[in-house]
C-alpha cells in the first residue's frame, strides 16, 4: 500500500511493471543467448519457429551479453543441441536434465 501512495504521489511506475518479463521477440540467431532467471543457454544452430515458442513457453527470452551484468550460469554448449534434437514427446526431460 505505501508504494502505490509513493506511485500516485511522486509518480513513475510500479514496482510489479517494472519487473515484468520483456516480450519474446522473433527467433534467436545462431551465436545469441537466451536467458532464464539465472541460467543462460547459447544458440549453437539453427532454431526452428516451433522450439522458440516451446523455449517462450517455458520462460527464456532472447538476451544481450554484452549489456547483461547479472550474475548468471552458462549451460554447456551442448545443451541446446540436445534439446534441438531432441523428440518433441522427449524434450522434456532433456531439458530438465540439461538445466540440473
Amino acid at each position: 500500500m505505501l508504494n502505490k501512495l509513493k506511485v500516485m504521489l511522486f509518480g513513475g511506475k510500479p514496482d510489479h511493471e517494472r519487473r515484468r518479463i520483456p516480450q519474446a521477440g522473433k527467433v534467436p540467431a545462431v551465436g545469441g543467448h537466451i536467458a532464464r532467471q539465472q541460467l543462460v543457454m547459447q544458440i549453437t544452430g539453427p532454431m526452428p519457429r516451433e522450439l522458440w515458442d516451446w523455449f517462450v513457453l517455458m520462460g527464456w527470452r532472447e538476451v544481450n551479453m554484452k549489456t547483461n551484468r547479472r550474475q548468471v550460469k552458462m549451460l554447456p554448449k551442448a545443451a541446446f543441441a540436445n534439446i534441438a534434437n531432441a523428440n518433441i514427446g522427449e524434450r522434456e526431460t532433456v531439458y530438465r536434465q540439461a538445466i540440473k
